[in-house]
């Protein structure tokens, strides 16, 4: 169900005034939504992070968005009582996808052509791979092929930006421990963070469909 991300004009999402839900600090889009969705807190040091880094990287060759059943869509009954962009129409139903599934999926679009630039595969094929899951279309009833071609990841490049200066993480960061140069790595950082293993749990209780990608 991945293949219902589609790529827009980077404008499409800029920030204006008029999304945000007057005299409150947050979009319009979530003023209902928000206190179903967001978890309790965590705080986690990056150092954690980066010491875990490499198994990290090793243990997640599939997206958190593709162990879920449904792959981070959901359906919303009623979503015309909330301010909500149009639904998705799917399966007869108003679909949305969770901004932080579809995130990972741009991120994981954007290692992917990465991974094969490094790799020195030839723009061609830069142009008509699948997807790093190499995911085909009967293992998922829905799903349409995805590839990767320079508009997709361009609008994952806009896309990710948006969502930074969203949430717009101010912690902290101090000195890189591995070196005695001025700079900094984030190692140490302590941040604010979402419950994710929440966010799995709740997206997945409501998933759209119980099919997900191997």
């Amino acid at each position: 169900m991945s293949g219902l991300y589609t790529h827009r004009e980077s404008d499409e999402y800029l920030l204006k005034p008029e999304h945000f839900a007057e005299k409150k600090n947050r979009p319009k889009r979530w003023d209902c939504l928000r206190p179903i969705i967001y978890t309790s807190l965590a705080i986690v040091g990056f150092i954690e992070i980066l010491f875990f880094g490499i198994f990290f990287a090793q243990a997640t060759r599939k997206t958190p968005e593709r162990l879920l059943g449904g792959n981070g869509f959901i359906a919303v009954n009623q979503s015309e009582g909330y301010t909500l962009p149009p639904p998705i129409k799917q399966l007869g139903q108003d679909t949305y996808s969770i901004a932080v599934f579809h995130q990972l999926h741009c991120l994981y679009a954007i290692m992917s052509v990465h991974d094969d630039l490094a790799a020195a595969k030839s723009a061609a094929d830069l142009n008509t791979h699948h997807s790093r899951d190499d995911t085909h279309s009967n293992d998922h009833p829905h799903e349409q092929v995805h590839v990767h071609s320079h508009d997709h990841v361009d609008h994952c490049f806009q896309y990710l930006r948006q969502s930074l200066l969203c949430c717009g993480d101010t912690a902290l960061e101090g000195q890189d421990p591995r070196t005695d140069k001025p700079g900094t790595d984030g190692t140490g950082a302590v941040h604010i963070c979402k419950n994710f293993d929440g966010i799995l749990a709740w997206a997945d209780s409501r998933r759209l469909v119980d099919a997900k990608h191997n």
